[in-house]
């Protein structure tokens, strides 16, 4: 098992634990764009396509590659998922506190016919809110792991290798350069622990 996920930066450098040898320093920087082709498919629903346009605006995506498109798209449909099933579910509970305030009502009142109308959509009600409820729960995980898997989480960002502060940027770095070597073994002592 690999541990905990890392911490991102920003919250590193605010709790004050910040070291240069345990950060990434290749972790891109937000606010670019991908290079070519930035529209969204057109067979990507509106909702979708919305969200396509909002992450490549603002999540800092320029190093995906035109082979992530398909992640990215899948990461798009499944955020619309998400977004309608809070939405419908949000409307089912309004009518669903209706039902049962006018369950009562009938209840109240004597009215049994009207009561057992009100009772069964009152069931109906809740049997689509159990499911919307079921439906989000399965859809965040799928969910979070394509965000995760394209570094459109803090922690995963945190271990995204960008190679060049711009797209196109082409320069390469040494995972394993002098620089960094030095820099991680600065202070450490080894002698006498060689055989």
């Amino acid at each position: 098992m690999r541990g905990s996920k890392p911490k991102p930066t920003e919250l590193k450098e605010l709790q004050g634990t910040l070291q240069p040898c345990r950060t990434n320093p290749l972790e891109p920087k937000l606010k670019k764009k991908i290079e070519n082709d930035t529209a969204p498919p057109e067979y990507l629903s509106e909702r979708a396509k919305v969200h396509w346009r909002f992450v490549i605006a603002n999540e800092g995506t320029f190093w995906l590659k035109q082979c992530d498109r398909a992640m990215l798209e899948q990461y798009c449909e499944i955020w619309a998922e998400l977004i309608a099933a809070r939405e419908e579910k949000k409307e089912v509970l309004k009518e669903l506190a209706t039902a049962r305030k006018n369950l009562a009502e009938m209840i109240s009142c004597q009215a049994m016919e009207a009561a057992r109308a009100w009772a069964k959509e009152r069931d109906r009600l809740e049997d689509r809110e159990r499911y919307l409820s079921n439906l989000i729960v399965k859809t965040t995980q799928p969910f979070k792991a394509v965000a995760s898997e394209l570094g459109l989480t803090p922690s995963s960002r945190s271990r995204v290798m960008a190679t060049g502060e711009e797209p196109g940027d082409n320069k390469t770095l040494s995972l394993f350069g002098d620089d960094a070597i030095d820099e991680c073994l600065e202070g450490l002592n080894y002698e006498g622990m060689m055989t």
